[in-house]
């Protein structure tokens, strides 16, 4: 039984600290007012604990002093202003209050004029650069958050509302709004994307999820598939649509197309290819290797079921 609910809701963006993002669907005659809250996870404590309490507390403030002092020293270290300006980029979510209270510590203590000098010029610097670096992505996640948009409301229907599952031509359609947009499906739009699914979640909107989860699925599809004249099992399950993939897979194995052996090693070789070319914890890694271990969790279903009929 499908499921509609309204494709033409503007999906905005909030901006957060450091470069982080998320999002709210807003219908177009009703503003939410999205709030972010924080939670202290501390609860109350019998008194005798406390001690032990402050003393953690006071081993976990060391070791963030100590990561703060490696972070500034690896800042100090830089050998030109390029490698600066990336160390900045790399380590962008590191620079909060506690990171610049650090800064003014050490400049406070430095040993001599010229230490004192040089801790000043890196904060100035440093300053500049995490602003250079929040400007750029703030305007990279407004173009992926408009571009994420379109592709999601190419798969609505005529009255602007999405039905689910989404029919062959609906992902068809959003397959086509995907391939008119090759330079964007980065690692930006994902982490938009997920910004989505996160608050989507909160909200407990269902259906955006899944939208935005087949538009994942097509996006690890394209990025996955290798063209060859002779496509292997695994290309052909890649390729194909995810509530296709029992059926072929069935095919593929009754029709001894391949073996259980076969396609674990190809889908293996295909794995080890996707973390070793994608940058590590990146979202595009986890995107793909989780297509990946979607394909072969259902091929060890499959496959089972077809023995067992077998046996029966």
């Amino acid at each position: 039984m499908s499921s509609a609910f309204l494709a033409s809701p503007l999906l905005c963006r909030r901006c957060m600290p450091a470069s982080q993002a998320w999002c709210s669907t807003v219908r177009a005659n009703k503003r939410l007012r999205p709030t972010l809250q924080q939670r202290c996870g501390c609860k109350q404590r019998r008194l005798q604990t406390c001690a032990l309490a402050d003393s953690g507390a006071s081993t976990k403030t060391l070791k963030e002093t100590a990561a703060l002092d490696q972070l500034i020293d690896l800042f100090l270290g830089a050998k030109s202003q390029q490698q600066l300006a990336k160390l900045v980029a790399d380590n962008i979510m590191s620079l909060d209050q506690r990171f610049w209270l650090r800064l003014a510590t050490r400049s406070d203590t430095a040993s001599s004029q010229d230490d004192k000098h040089k801790i000043g010029s890196l904060a100035n610097t440093v300053m500049n650069l995490a602003n250079a670096v929040v400007k750029q992505t703030e305007g990279q996640l407004d173009q992926s958050a408009s571009t994420l948009q379109s592709i999601l409301v190419s798969a609505a229907d005529e009255r602007g509302e999405w039905h689910l599952p989404l029919t062959q031509e609906q992902s068809q359609s959003m397959q086509q709004a995907l391939d008119r947009h090759p330079g964007t499906a980065d690692e930006a739009l994902l982490s938009t994307a997920f910004s989505w699914m996160r608050k989507a979640a909160d909200d407990k909107q269902d259906g955006m999820i899944a939208l935005i989860q087949k538009m994942l699925q097509l996006y690890a599809a394209k990025a996955l598939q290798h063209p060859s004249e002779q496509p292997s099992a695994v290309d052909q399950v890649i390729a194909a649509d995810e509530d296709k993939w029992e059926p072929l897979i069935r095919q593929l194995i009754e029709s001894e197309q391949t073996t259980e052996t076969e396609f674990s090693q190809d889908l293996q070789k295909r794995m080890e290819a996707t973390l070793l070319s994608q940058t590590s914890g990146s979202y595009m890694q986890r995107v793909q290797a989780e297509y990946l271990k979607e394909i072969e969790a259902r091929f060890k279903e499959v496959y089972q079921t077809v023995l067992d009929q077998g046996a029966s």
